[in-house]
């Protein structure tokens, strides 16, 4: 009995294959649990051909976003992207300035709170007080000494 052997890849062929990054051909591998068959020379791990065929399946299916524009950007497309920057930030400035004046009256309101409990405080400290300034009978003869209250 012949074995049969099969293609192994390293990371950066596999990488080369499907035109990726090798950063990325790893975080494949290691998010799949992938295991090398085997490790060569100066510790290069080589996978088997079934993480190819998955690698495969799954760069085949996925989308190219890298379609880029080649054409720059004229003057009119930047003014119209600046005016569009322009619009979205008056429209957040607007916004906060509504809540700055919701924050006025809140703090408004507070204070007007605030001045009435002090009120109402003062009010009872007033209240409380008033029992005790009634004038004694005899503080007004504090000139007059001991003996001369008894007496009299």
């Amino acid at each position: 009995m012949a074995k049969s052997k099969s293609k192994t890849y390293t990371t950066s062929e596999l990488a080369n294959h499907f035109n990726i990054s090798v950063v990325s051909a790893s975080r494949f591998i290691v998010k799949h649990n992938f295991k090398p068959v085997k490790t060569g020379n100066h510790n290069a791990k080589y996978y088997s051909d079934a993480v190819y065929q998955q690698m495969k399946k799954y760069y085949q299916n996925k989308p190219k976003s890298g379609v880029k524009q080649s054409h720059p950007a004229t003057k009119d497309d930047i003014i119209e992207q600046l005016q569009s920057r322009i619009k979205e930030q008056a429209a957040t400035i607007e916004l906060l300035k509504q809540q700055l004046t919701i924050k006025d009256e809140q703090i408004a309101t507070a204070n007007r709170i605030a001045d009435q409990a002090q009120q109402l405080d003062l009010t009872t400290h007033k209240q409380q007080k008033i029992p005790e300034q009634i004038p004694n009978k005899y503080a007004e003869n504090n000139k007059h000494g001991f003996w001369w209250k008894i007496t009299h």
